[in-house]
């Protein structure tokens, strides 16, 4: 243990003495390259726009993947089913099962794709209108005299609902 000891502090002392060279990044080799910044050797900090981009990245990767698996496992369902036919039939009909379901999965995710575009243009149209529905005083500052009491306010909604200690009901009218 002690020879551990004392090799661990002369590979310290040699580290303090002779500190290794700083590694040469991408951009420091070539500076004048057009994507440098794409081959950084640290993590730089990330703009909450680039926070976006990450996340649509790795929602559009999933969707690859599960397009992917779904054409292969049609194709190999497709391709046991028909075991008893010749090899040339069971290529060509699990081949066309799968350009089927690919192109139902274009189809699908093309028409989610508007339906979300749509979605999001009604939304910016759509005026919200903010209401105060109850307004109380906690603790009046008229004088010292009189008592001030704790108070215990649910809100409620029309119906007299509990609210879960919402204060502001928000409608949407069209525009």
């Amino acid at each position: 243990m002690a020879r551990l000891r004392s090799e661990e502090e002369a590979r310290a002392y040699e580290r303090m003495i002779n500190p290794r060279l700083p590694g040469e990044t991408f951009e420091q080799r070539f500076p004048n390259a057009v994507n440098s910044k794409l081959f950084a050797d640290h993590q730089t900090q990330i703009d909450p726009d680039d926070e976006t981009t990450y996340a649509d990245v790795n929602r559009q990767m999933a969707l690859i993947m599960n397009v992917l698996l779904s054409i292969v496992a049609c194709s190999v369902a497709l391709w046991l089913v028909a075991s008893s036919w010749s090899t040339p039939r069971r290529l060509a009909l699990s081949m066309g099962g799968s350009i089927l379901v690919a192109v139902a999965e274009v189809v699908v995710y093309a028409g989610y794709l508007g339906r979300m575009k749509e979605a999001r243009e009604k939304g910016r149209k759509q005026i919200e209108i903010k209401e105060i529905i109850k307004t109380w005083v906690v603790g009046d500052e008229s004088g010292p005299s009189q008592e001030k009491k704790p108070v215990d306010i649910v809100p409620t909604d029309i119906s007299g609902r509990s609210m879960d200690n919402r204060a502001r009901k928000r409608t949407v009218r069209p525009p």
